[in-house]
């Protein structure tokens, strides 16, 4: 069908088609780096949290793919006419709709579902391995990800700064907070009047939440953009696709 000569209407379509493919291409970039940007956020505290929070940004990585391949199979079934590829083409369009769908009911359940109990559990667990660096069961991963918590949500502890005389080797050995507890930067030794006073299991629930709802709502927003591409660019195959077999008759 590569051959085949289009009419001037049908041609114009065909050009606005290859432009919405393109708009396409870049929408799929766009979901791509969402899921990635989930999953980096995310997983940075995958060592603390026995729940799996990066499944939606997984889910966001594949429609990007998936996005990314469309846009493709559209430009080259349209440009070279071949109404095979077009039909692959819708066959693909259906397929990452329904991925936008499950991605974002996925995302919006599980921050709907956060167990903050649970999550206290998981910090609680998180501050008995919180070791010195001095010490041989030092967990280089598992502090990093407990002292972004504190330093980045804004916390110290669980409840309060005397978790950490409660439960964690650190404050046992050292005798003082860690330095991601403090207001003022990160001093070598931090002195409880100096600590934050929000606690960390409500913060960082909180944290874990937020980012997975301005995933969602960020996911929300692309998708009817991409939707409205997929709609259009479905009516422009259509238009394609009756020219070529009025034109081949």
């Amino acid at each position: 069908m590569g051959g085949v000569e289009l009419g001037t209407c049908s041609n114009i379509i065909r050009w606005i088609f290859i432009l919405f493919n393109v708009l396409i291409l870049l929408a799929g970039l766009v979901t791509f780096g969402l899921g990635v940007w989930q999953q980096i956020v995310v997983s940075v505290f995958e060592v603390v949290l026995s729940e799996d929070y990066t499944s939606g940004g997984a889910l966001f990585v594949a429609s990007g793919v998936l996005l990314i391949a469309l846009s493709i199979i559209g430009v080259i079934g349209a440009f070279f006419k071949w109404r095979p590829v077009l039909l692959l083409y819708l066959a693909v369009v259906f397929l990452v709709i329904a991925l936008e769908i499950a991605s974002i009911a996925y995302v919006f359940a599980k921050a709907d579902d956060i167990d903050e109990d649970q999550i206290e559990q998981d910090l609680i667990r998180a501050l008995r391995r919180y070791y010195p660096s001095n010490n041989t069961a030092y967990d280089e991963r598992l502090n990093n990800a407990v002292d972004f918590i504190q330093g980045g949500v804004g916390c110290c502890g669980i409840t309060n700064y005397t978790d950490w005389a409660n439960y964690s080797p650190y404050t046992m050995e050292l005798g003082w907070l860690p330095a991601s507890c403090c207001r003022r930067g990160e001093p070598a030794a931090c002195p409880v009047n100096e600590a934050f006073t929000d606690d960390c299991r409500e913060a960082f629930t909180e944290f874990v939440q937020d980012n997975l709802i301005i995933g969602g709502i960020i996911a929300i927003i692309f998708a009817v953009f991409e939707f409205s591409l997929l709609v259009m660019s479905f009516v422009l195959f259509m238009a394609i696709n009756n020219a070529l077999v009025l034109t081949s008759a």
